[in-house]
């Protein structure tokens, strides 16, 4: 029954201001406390990453980060077809039987299986493609990623369907601290090199699929159910076609600068890379186990999608802009303190990928709505249309070094926010000018944090006070002065939806035990 229909229900149904039997209690609610716990998850997760990276930054170098990196993305590319997009068909599908569950592990599992078959024996052809031979070995040992993670895509996708998120961030931290994190440290202090990320992500891996099979219970018995199959795979299989997209849009630029540069450009290429994307990975999290199977319960309200798409866009462009410039005002100092003075070279290309920040969070945004209003196909074109803008700007870049390649990128990543925009205004109604208003606040507050930051960090390297007080003064200075336009006039730094935000969450900082309990109290 449609939120519609529940509106002209008898008294005992839910009434327009009351949640329907399609939309569960306390939506926006629930949004929040979901973001909550998935924040907490990713944010601590985050921050270990960033001390890991510091670690291993110091005891690897830029060719075997890039022979790792070289690996991942054929892994990468080969994971979205191993799981045919089953995971987001669960999630979206408004009922769920155990025959398309059984259907959904079978086909996640063989392709997977199939998949790993596939790199593990075709590992010396790619390496000699990549034209670093290194990699064939690092190969032959990740193909066992495939299967892995296939098991893992039923309990995944029913953990953000019923809205888990808690238990979700549980299970990827202790993942990523049990299997990444200590193993990767570890041995790459005993001198494995390459091995000690090779051992840690199937360490990672291998963890976090114990526990989502002692958590998240589901039929496991085999089917292939044609009726099931076609039901799952007429979304999935839609979805799976952008995510190839997608992945080859964030891989292929490896690819190339691996082939081109060697191993030791796609190291620093690499590092710039991460460290641009991992705001955007913790927050494409937030979106994809969030808001994501929320919105999808909005797809048949077009008014209600509509302003929730552009809330979203709003917070988003007050997260990523301020951040951006930022990181641009402190790139030097801020490398130098994660990776160490011998990563000097990724300066250059970080800071170019600074500029993207909103192109890749924002466009995260864009696709979930898509994604949740069905538009799959439509998606499905876009990104590889972007995967194209991303070839063409790595091969004309890489002509100039990392650096060259950075910006081609970044122009592919604006071309690609842009068209992803538009095919969400057709679905739900939002107008150009409240697309522009959306992002003014977070551009005016932007230069407002750049202005405070700039002198502050000029100031401190000509005292030559050292990288890390650089940092702690340009960031109290942006802090501050961001603190300040929040609280004096945030109609104008903050606007409408990002004064929204900041009160919703000072709200759920005082009361977060409340807001548990309500969550628990209403899982479905």
């Amino acid at each position: 029954m449609s939120a519609k229909d529940a509106g002209e229900a008898p008294a005992r149904d839910a009434s327009p201001t009351e949640p329907s039997t399609s939309v569960p209690q306390g939506l926006t609610q629930r949004a929040i406390g979901g973001m909550f716990w998935t924040l907490s998850g990713t944010g601590v997760q985050g921050l270990l990453q960033l001390l890991v990276l510091m670690v291993l930054g110091r005891l690897l170098t830029p060719a075997e980060f890039g022979v790792m990196g070289a690996a991942m993305v054929v892994v990468a590319v080969s994971q979205i077809v191993s799981q045919v997009g089953v995971g987001p068909a669960i999630i979206q599908r408004r009922d769920l039987t155990p025959t398309q569950l059984r259907v959904a592990n079978t086909l996640s599992f063989s392709l997977g299986l199939l998949l790993g078959a596939v790199v593990y024996f075709n590992a010396r052809a790619i390496a000699g493609f990549y034209r670093i031979p290194e990699v064939e070995p690092v190969l032959r040992s990740v193909a066992f990623l495939f299967p892995l993670e296939g098991l893992n895509t039923v309990g995944k996708a029913l953990l953000t369907r019923e809205l888990r998120f808690r238990v979700y961030a549980a299970i990827e931290l202790a993942s990523y601290v049990l299997g990444y994190a200590i193993v990767g440290v570890v041995l790459a202090w005993r001198g494995y090199g390459v091995w000690a990320l090779v051992i840690a992500t199937l360490a990672q891996s291998g963890v976090r699929t114990l526990a989502m099979f002692a958590i998240v219970r589901h039929p496991l018995r085999p089917s292939l159910d044609l009726g099931a199959s076609r039901e799952l795979l007429s979304f999935g299989f839609g979805h799976s076609l952008g995510q190839v997209g997608v992945v080859l849009s964030q891989q292929s630029d490896n690819f190339l600068v691996g082939r081109w540069l060697g191993p030791a450009a796609l190291g620093i290429y690499g590092r710039a890379y991460s460290l641009m994307v991992m705001p955007t990975t913790m927050f494409g999290r937030i979106v994809m186990r969030v808001l994501f199977p929320l919105l999808s319960q909005l797809q048949e309200e077009r008014t209600r999608l509509g302003n929730a798409y552009e809330r979203g866009l709003a917070i988003v462009a007050l997260v990523s802009l301020p951040i951006s410039l930022f990181l641009w005002v402190v790139a030097p100092e801020f490398i130098a303190v994660v990776l160490g003075p011998a990563w000097h070279e990724v300066v250059l290309p970080f800071r170019l990928f600074t500029i993207s920040l909103l192109f890749r969070m924002s466009s995260r945004m864009s696709d979930e709505c898509a994604k949740a209003a069905g538009k799959v196909y439509q998606r499905a074109v876009l990104q590889w249309m972007y995967t194209g803008f991303v070839v063409v700007g790595a091969a004309i870049g890489q002509q100039w070094g990392v650096g060259g390649v950075a910006v081609g990128v970044s122009v592919a990543m604006a071309a690609n926010w842009l068209s992803m925009v538009w095919l969400c205004r057709s679905v739900t109604g939002l107008t150009w000018a409240r697309f522009g208003a959306a992002h003014l606040p977070a551009a005016l507050l932007a230069g407002l944090i750049a202005v405070a930051a700039a002198p502050v960090a000029q100031a401190m390297r000509m005292a030559h006070l050292g990288n890390v007080a650089v940092l702690i003064a340009a960031g109290l200075a942006a802090a501050g002065m961001a603190f300040a336009a929040a609280h004096v006039r945030p109609d104008i730094w903050l606007g409408p939806h990002g004064t929204w935000a900041f009160k919703r969450a000072e709200r759920l900082v005082r009361r977060p035990a409340g807001l548990t309990l309500a969550e628990e109290a209403n899982p479905k």
